[in-house]
């Protein structure tokens, strides 16, 4: 008896993926997202009272495009954008503020439900550190890059979605060249995210 409802249960489960599957319709979206963003640095080697930053001044336009991969993953999704956002970190009572541009490249998962979407994102992006409260020196970098990891809601109110999302950032680009001190003993200092968001997008089709 239980081996028969656990059969019929999955069955039951499989039949009702597959038809959300094939109901799956390709869409294009572009919207707005704002985010609160705290923001620190990982050094290498250790530092003493780092502290992280917190910042309201990150903005992003984005587009996303859900379709099947490969006609085989029908809760596939696309997400690309240009985001300006205020980083930095705070040593004692010394704050370090930068300004980046950056393009994000994020596959994210939906799995869709009601009016509502699950949302599941990894990805990377590039980036362009433009402004640095000090001042930039002739060791630092300005090329950034790293990989995004997060999750949210997507509320539907046809044309409309609401996104609500946790997303954490983590750059493989030191600010700094590690050699500006010692060629022997080197020295990192890799940033880091965590912003919450909310974005309104717009379906560009039905």
């Amino acid at each position: 008896m239980t081996r028969k409802f656990i059969t019929i249960a999955i069955t039951t489960i499989f039949l009702a993926l597959s038809s959300v599957a094939s109901a799956q319709l390709k869409l294009h979206m572009v919207g707005f997202k704002a985010a609160y963003n705290t923001s620190g640095v990982n050094f290498n080697p250790k530092q003493e009272q780092v502290k992280t930053l917190t910042t309201k001044e990150n903005f992003s336009i984005e587009y996303i495009y859900y379709h099947d991969l490969w006609q085989t993953m029908p809760y596939f999704g696309f997400q690309i954008g240009l985001s300006s956002q205020e980083q930095g970190y705070k040593i004692g009572d010394v704050e370090t503020h930068l300004k980046v541009y950056e393009m994000p490249f994020v596959s994210q998962f939906h799995i869709d439900f009601w009016q509502m979407r699950l949302l599941i994102n990894l990805g990377g992006f590039v980036g362009y550190r433009s402004e640095k409260s000090d001042g930039f020196t002739d060791t630092d970098y300005k090329t950034d890059y790293g990989f995004i990891a997060g999750a949210g809601f997507a509320f539907i109110v046809k044309p409309f979605e609401l996104h609500i999302e946790g997303n954490y950032q983590y750059s493989l680009s030191s600010l700094y060249d590690a050699k500006r001190n010692s060629s022997t003993a080197l020295e990192f200092a890799y940033p880091h995210q965590l912003l919450l968001s909310a974005a309104i997008y717009i379906h560009l089709n039905k």
